[in-house]
């Protein structure tokens, strides 16, 4: 153990942080998750997303102002060496279909790209994170990727928030902690793996928390 996480040492030891964690999509919730993950001790991230930074997501995502018109990958990359000092890998997202194992965590913004990935992993040994927000809703899905996609729903059925209410620097700070302490008790084999109830989604405008 390094005299880093010393401080967390009996909340979760960074020696037992070392699985595969692939975290796809870098923005209000992928970027501040590698940070998260990278300070707790996680050394084996590699992210996806080929997407450029625009200024619009400066409010809300983990980057800085002159990040803007800088692809999201290789910029989180930097940002979270910087302020973790630990190094991620970045990967194109056609890579996806060759991950086989450890947890991928979900931090994309679309149904379908989410129905997508889950009929690929379906048949492997993964556990899938998914964090999924609208405005002032935070919400998180843990299944194993053989159940994941029982968590979607069909892309017509999903209501689209207008432009302005899409996403507040909060709500993206705050499932990016619950997906940390989801990591966190898989490491610790804290979690049912094949439970339904591995997902929370929460309110903020009325600071209501649903179970399912």
């Amino acid at each position: 153990m390094s005299e880093r996480h010393k401080r967390q040492l009996h909340i979760i030891d960074a020696d037992k942080l070392k699985m595969p964690i692939h975290i796809i999509g870098c923005g209000g919730i992928g970027s501040w998750t590698t940070l998260l993950l990278a300070k707790m001790g996680c050394s084996n991230i590699t992210i996806y997303d080929d997407d450029l930074v625009e200024d619009h997501n400066i409010a809300s995502q983990f980057f800085q102002e002159g990040d803007v018109g800088k692809p999201k990958s290789s910029t989180t990359l930097t940002n979270v060496l910087l302020f973790s000092g630990m190094p991620v890998k970045v990967l194109e997202q056609e890579e996806e279909s060759e991950i086989e194992e450890g947890i991928v965590i979900l931090a994309i913004d679309s149904m379908e790209e989410r129905i997508r990935l889950g009929t690929i992993m379906k048949d492997k040994n993964i556990f899938v994170i998914d964090g999924r927000m609208g405005g002032l809703q935070a919400e998180v899905y843990c299944r194993r990727a053989k159940s994941y996609l029982s968590t979607t729903v069909a892309p017509d059925r999903v209501d689209e928030e207008r432009c302005t209410e899409k996403s507040i620097s909060f709500n993206c700070a705050f499932i990016s902690s619950m997906i940390a302490n989801y990591v966190k008790m898989y490491a610790k084999e804290e979690l049912d793996l094949d439970s339904v109830k591995n997902q929370f989604i929460f309110l903020f405008e009325n600071m209501t928390m649903l179970k399912q």
